[in-house]
């Protein structure tokens, strides 16, 4: 019965270890999938300052989702797709929520011999329901935007945004799993709830 508990405590820090975002994913895309060459230009968007070390950075993580759907980077005047990149993060926000506390008591009971020839009727001791309290936790509301115009046409080909609402207080690592999830199917749009997650912990 000792095995239970070490293996639960054994998955609680599995879990601890990663960091999974949920996002709420609404996108639109014209992209054709034999549109080539499949370059990209990385601008900022509404409110972003190029010059900005954090937009750079998150620039990069998109420069690397991209790269991974077989987009490369490459300088304005010869990209095929022009991208607008531009992220949000709002205060963090206190909130409860309820969790289920398991209520022990007696279950049944048992015949045990407690010596020889001595039985005694005993207590079997469990689970009887649960109770609700309530906990709190800090989250931080975050948005991601991506816009996308073909150079040749100067049309919008690729509108994009995502929302999420999660425990980690470091952005960076956020927006780029939640760049995985607008761009999971990219070009193809993708919308609704899109996790990610990583192996390393926030």
């Amino acid at each position: 019965m000792r095995l239970i508990p070490a293996l639960s405590a054994a998955l609680a820090l599995l879990l601890a270890a990663c960091t999974s975002v949920t996002s709420t994913v609404e996108s639109y895309s014209t992209i054709s999938a034999d549109l080539a060459p499949k370059t990209v230009h990385i601008a900022p968007g509404p409110g972003m300052s190029g010059d900005s070390l954090a937009w750079r950075s998150n620039a990069q993580s998109l420069a690397g989702v991209l790269a991974q759907r077989g987009y490369t980077s490459a300088p304005r005047g010869e990209a095929r797709l022009l991208a607008r990149f531009a992220y949000t993060t709002a205060a963090p926000e206190t909130e409860r929520y309820p969790v289920r506390v398991p209520v022990r008591g007696i279950v049944g009971y048992e015949s045990r011999e407690v010596s020889e020839g001595v039985v005694k009727t005993v207590p079997i001791r469990g689970t009887v329901g649960y109770r609700t309290e309530y906990e709190t936790r800090t989250v931080y509301p975050r948005q991601v935007s991506i816009t996308m115009r073909d150079a040749r046409s100067g049309q919008p080909v690729f509108e994009a945004s995502a929302s999420s609402r999660d425990t980690c207080d470091q952005t960076g690592k956020v927006v780029a799993l939640m760049l995985g999830a607008v761009l999971k199917s990219f070009p193809e749009a993708q919308s609704g709830r899109v996790t990610q997650t990583e192996d390393k912990g926030c």
